[in-house]
Order: C-alpha cells, then structure tokens, then sequence
C-alpha cells in the first residue's frame, strides 16, 4: 500500500524541520536537555514545549548517550526514533508502565527470552536486573541486532545472547523470510519493522523496503524459558501457537504486545486464560485484571496507555 498524500506530507514536514533543527549548535542543545532532565514541577512544564521540538534534531555522533534519570544506562548514538525518546525524556519517554514491569520480572527470572528486541532498550534493562539469569534477545533485522549487541557491550552485559533471526513455526525454521522496513521510519532501526507474511494488524503500514532475515524454530528458543516477552509486530499468535507445547510444558509468564484487530492472539490469550493463566493489561502505576468478559469482548485490551499485556500462570502470581 503506497503511503497518502498526508502521510507523505508530514514525513516531509519532519525531515525539514530536522534539517532546520540541525543547525542549532549542539552544545546548545545538549544545555536545554541538561535543564529539562535536572528540572521538575513549573521548570520542566515551562521547558517541555522546547524539549518536544529539539528531540527532532539529530543526534550529535558521539560514543554514546545516558538516560536522564538512570545513568547506569548508556546506548550508541544511532539514528532512531527510540534513542532520540531515550535521550530526551529518560525511560519515561518511552512505555514507562512496561519498563517499570519489565525490570522487574527480569529481577526474578532465571531464563529469559526476549522476541523483537529492537536496539536492546529492554535488553539492557531486564539484563540489569537479571544479572544471573540466561538471557537470549532475538532480533530479526541485522542492522537492529548489530546495535543491540554494540548497547550489550556498552553496558557490560556478556551475559545475553543474541540471535539474528525472526522466529517461526518448526516447518519454516532453517530458512529466510523477507522482513518489511515501514516507510514512516526511515532509520537503520525502525522500531515497527515486521514480517511480510503471517502478521496480523498490520493492515495499513507501508513498506517498500524488505531485507531477507534467517530463521529460527519458536519452541526450540521458548523451550526452558520462565519468561517471554514478545513485541514482534504482528507475529505473536503465530509465535505462541507455533511454542504451544513449550508454554503448556515450562508455563513461563508472558509479557504481549497486542495490536488493534488481532482476532488470532485474542483467541490464543483466551486459551491461556483457560489454562490457568491470570491476564493483566499494564498501568504506569500498577497491573489491572482483566475477566473473562474483557477477553471475551470485542473492547481493546491494550489499555491504561500501554500496549501490553501480562499473562501470568495463577501458580506464579505471587511474582506481581
């Protein structure tokens, strides 16, 4: 699908008010976001429509960047939507309800699978906090994969591994499949890149470009997890059902991403549900049950400013 007039129009709009926003020194840049992290109450409100405007420029080549307000964390300087967010507006910026949950699970988790880790932003955050666990980060665009494991290094994290490749049923594993690149986000690491076959809820998301990625057998990597999370754009139901066995077998908690219209991983999260497993859609404060009757509806379930969902074996709630 060809992007629209007014699609067009507003990348255009962004990538001029980029080059605009270029020629602002960066030293003087790098002061406003110094004043904006250290600041709060009337002084971040009065700065905040300057931080809204200056997160479009590019990112000066450096080695790398902080998070205001955790500095333990550091990431490569790389072109994306993401690290501009990050280094802005701190983890704030960026799902706060699902980080916050995230670093958590992580801290009581001995195996963990992350499905779609983009540039590494969760990796480095559940690995923090998992500093024994067995920790494998799949990512299935190269260029993406290459910068997590650059952030891994970064911050010290040997203990993750990670795997270039998309995950897939065991009948498709071994092979490649095409991975489509949205035209709305034109970085080396786009943070909705997804398959071209077998996603749902993608209807609509333009792509002209694709990259051929390996491919890997889902119940070979879920096998022995404790803890998944998937943000595979589209992907998750074919990923859970292709992994049923391994998830009915180790029970694992799952942190979901579910899109809007996605019939098939509404159907898998009521089986779970039927399994025994307690669902949670994710607050900025805290976890909100959801019943039966809200898996049963038609009513999104990503809610509370969050597109994720916690499903939890009712053996294992003592872990929220």
């Amino acid at each position: 699908m060809p992007l629209s007039t007014g699609t067009r129009l507003r990348m255009a709009a962004r990538q001029a008010l980029t080059r605009a926003l270029d020629q602002i020194p960066q030293e003087a840049v790098h002061r406003v976001r110094q004043r904006y992290a250290d600041s709060d109450g009337p002084s971040r409100r009065a700065l905040a429509p300057a931080a809204a405007v200056l997160r479009h420029r590019s990112l000066a080549p450096r080695a790398d960047i902080t998070v205001p307000g955790d500095p333990e964390l550091r990431f490569v300087a790389v072109e994306s939507r993401l690290t501009r967010l990050l280094y802005w507006y701190g983890e704030s910026g960026y799902e706060p309800g699902e980080t916050r949950w995230w670093r958590r699970l992580c801290g009581q988790a001995e195996r963990v699978v992350e499905l779609g880790a983009n540039i590494g932003f969760y990796t480095v955050i559940g690995a923090h906090a998992a500093p024994n666990a067995r920790y494998l980060a799949v990512e299935a665009n190269p260029e993406s994969a290459a910068i997590l494991r650059d952030n891994l290094a970064l911050n010290g994290l040997s203990h993750v591994t990670v795997v270039n490749a998309a995950a897939v049923g065991d009948d498709d594993a071994g092979g490649t499949t095409e991975l489509a690149l949205p035209d709305q986000e034109r970085y080396a690491a786009p943070t909705g890149a997804y398959l071209a076959a077998g996603t749902e809820g993608i209807a609509g998301r333009p792509a002209a470009r694709t990259v051929t990625v390996p491919t890997v057998s889902a119940s070979a990597l879920l096998a022995d997890a404790d803890l998944v999370k998937l943000d595979i754009e589209g992907m998750e139901s074919e990923v859970l059902t292709a992994a049923w066995p391994s998830i009915t077998a180790a029970r694992p908690v799952l942190v979901v991403e579910v899109l809007k219209r996605v019939p098939r991983l509404r159907q898998v999260i009521r089986d779970l549900h039927g399994l025994g497993y307690l669902a949670f859609a994710i607050g900025e404060r805290s976890l909100h049950l959801l019943e039966k009757r809200d898996l049963d509806s038609e009513a999104p379930l990503p809610r509370f400013g969050s597109r994720d969902v916690v499903l939890v074996p009712s053996e294992k709630a003592g872990l929220l």
